[in-house]
């Protein structure tokens, strides 16, 4: 008789996993249970499984799908995976494999666990003491950032929820960007009032409202949504690395509209912190209420340099 330890409860690429930690039940949150990380975004499960032969460690994405929206929803987000994981701050994927059920297909994806949490929960942490990141180190993250969104804009991909929960830390100061089930291509050219509402109700399910620009509210009929939208996302994300939250926390908590405060670009610095102007004009540029004043990937690069 096998050892209950040996028991396989996922086989992927020619490896055997089982499942380390009881999962938990929650729907659109972050919690925290006995060191393992669960994300749950409606259908999908984050887990902790352990290879069974090596005893490794790594994180199980569980995905539902329903339908043949969120099945292609889910076969892009492993290709992205797969063509650009040998990025060093883009995700890995060690594995997937899918089977079907009764009510649709489940997707299961094996990646790298990465044990010291993702940028969001450091910046939390931070915020309860007023423990400001140095700007060399708040621009060595966000370099990192920009660089692994520049492999995406080249290949006309938008990654549309970007925010320092998707970016994991790894070691010697190494982030990784994560969860790329919200990527389509662009640009999406807004022709008709049909797909005005559906780009506004798939955003509204994938992009975290406190970073999402204010084209996506709106998405007037005429207008094309295009990588702009990840640009504004990272101004929101450098600020955060500055003061914590996003210019749009608050607001959000407060249960006022984050559509009207994005589209009127006001936007407000903390005094006596470490950073200076040239950051702080960055956020701004970055942060445009129209998309073409805000910079490309490759001019944001140019302006925050390589090291």
């Amino acid at each position: 008789m096998g050892c209950i330890c040996d028991k396989v409860d996922v086989e992927a690429d020619g490896h055997q996993y089982r499942i380390a930690k009881q999962i938990a039940t929650g729907y659109l949150g972050l919690s925290v249970f006995p060191s393992v990380y669960f994300f749950f975004r409606g259908f999908s499960q984050i887990m902790l499984v352990e290879d069974v032969r090596t005893n490794q460690k790594f994180a199980m994405k569980r995905i539902n799908c329903h339908s043949d929206e969120e099945i292609d929803r889910t076969k892009m987000e492993i290709d992205v995976h797969r063509k650009f994981g040998s990025h060093p701050n883009i995700m890995s994927l060690v594995g997937s494999v899918y089977e079907e059920g009764v009510n649709g297909w489940r997707f299961m994806l094996i990646f790298p666990y990465y044990k010291h949490g993702n940028l969001q929960e450091m910046l939390t942490e931070r915020r309860a003491t007023r423990k400001f990141l140095d700007e060399a180190t708040v621009m060595n993250y966000f370099r990192q950032i920009v660089s692994a969104v520049r492999v995406l804009h080249e290949a006309k991909i938008m990654h549309r929820d970007l925010k320092p929960a998707n970016v994991l830390l790894a070691e010697e100061d190494q982030v990784i960007l994560m969860d790329f089930g919200s990527c389509t291509s662009s640009p999406i050219r807004i022709d008709s009032e049909r797909k005005s509402r559906r780009i506004i109700d798939d955003a509204a399910e994938h992009c975290s409202m406190p970073y999402r620009a204010p084209e996506l509210f709106t998405c007037m009929t005429g207008t094309v949504v295009n990588e702009k939208v990840d640009i504004w996302s990272l101004g929101c994300i450098l600020y955060a690395l500055c003061f914590f939250r996003s210019p749009f926390d608050d607001i959000y908590e407060r249960g006022d509209s984050i559509a009207l405060a994005a589209q009127s670009g006001r936007i407000t610095f903390e005094d006596d912190t470490p950073y200076d102007s040239t950051t702080h004009n960055l956020i701004k540029d970055l942060v445009s209420v129209n998309p073409a004043d805000r910079p490309s990937i490759s001019q944001i690069e140019d302006r925050i340099g390589s090291s």
